[in-house]
């Protein structure tokens, strides 16, 4: 079941202008803590992406969006998995919920498969 869902989120993104979407790429993420605050999630890789980045945050407006990221970042970490995460690594503007623009991108999407 977690397969099912983990592989279904591979296609799932989440609204975006057209100009951001143009640099979107899938990163790899050993995933070493999963959070949940009142403005966002986020998980933390144990190595950094794109020369120090180690955290991929998503707003949790969407309480659907954020229980089903929720439940693919948890069952990959406590599965040991290795995550693929759909983000930009030159977007900033998670700044707004508390993802720092040094060390943390927006998350758009997660996913982990065989």
């Amino acid at each position: 079941m977690l397969q099912r869902i983990a592989l279904a989120l591979v296609c799932l993104s989440f609204l975006a202008p057209s100009a951001a979407r143009a640099a979107e790429e899938f990163v790899s993420c050993d995933p070493v803590a999963v959070a949940a605050f009142s403005s966002r999630i986020h998980v933390r890789c144990a190595a950094s992406v794109g020369g120090g980045i180690f955290y991929f945050a998503h707003s949790t407006q969407n309480a659907a969006a954020v229980q089903r990221l929720l439940t693919v970042l948890t069952a990959a970490q406590v599965a040991g998995r290795t995550l693929l995460i759909l983000t930009d690594l030159a977007d900033t503007s998670g700044t707004s919920i508390g993802c720092g623009a040094a060390d943390c991108r927006p998350l758009r999407a997660a996913s982990f498969g065989n």
